[in-house]
């Protein structure tokens, strides 16, 4: 019988985590489904999805993938794979890029995401971090077809500490197409 499991894996960065807890994965008969991974003020993050040939406790998994590190080094959480839990993108929402910029003040994160929550909008991928005292974060989210995108935009303005902000929501579609010309145009990406 097989074994599905979510590895994740917190420590402070170095070079070569990807490298062993990969190769712990590969020796114990595994395959790596997905991986997000990113380093976040010099601390690495893994979370990974895994699949092994045999059955497999948990135990036996996070002990391999903490000897890939020193004593103590890596923080490794293992949990079952539910079958079927991956999530699959509904017709009803569609994909958006959400980006803020502004002067950072406590809870700014918090009432984002808790005014996303309450609309039923689900953030799929988050990046913020500080810039001396502004703000940068960007987002993936799901918003419901049945939300008026522009109402949204003017809500997320209009929050207590949104005035200050440059909030905006942009559909994966355009956010990707006048990108992509960006990069064109500096030559970056293929032409």
């Amino acid at each position: 019988m097989a074994s599905e499991y979510v590895i994740t894996v917190l420590a402070l960065d170095r070079v070569g985590i990807v490298a062993g807890v990969t190769r712990a994965v590969t020796d114990l008969g595994g395959n790596v489904d997905a991986v997000s991974q990113t380093v976040l003020q010099n601390y690495f993050t893994l979370i990974l999805t895994a699949r092994f040939s045999r059955d497999l406790g948990a135990a036996e998994v996070r002990e391999a993938v903490e000897k890939t590190g020193t004593p103590g080094e890596l923080a490794v959480s293992i949990k079952e794979r539910v079958p079927g839990a991956s999530r699959v993108r509904l017709e009803d929402e569609e994909q958006f890029v959400l980006s803020i910029v502004g002067p950072n003040r406590p809870g700014v994160v918090s009432r984002i995401a808790a005014y996303l929550a309450s609309r039923s909008i689900n953030v799929v991928d988050l990046y913020s971090y500080t810039v001396g005292e502004e703000i940068v974060l960007i987002g993936q989210v799901m918003i419901p077809k049945r939300l008026d995108v522009r109402q949204l935009q003017l809500d997320l303005e209009g929050l207590p500490m949104g005035k200050d902000l440059q909030i905006r929501l942009q559909h994966e579609d355009i956010f990707v197409a006048t990108n992509e010309i960006e990069f064109r145009h500096k030559g970056i990406g293929p032409k």
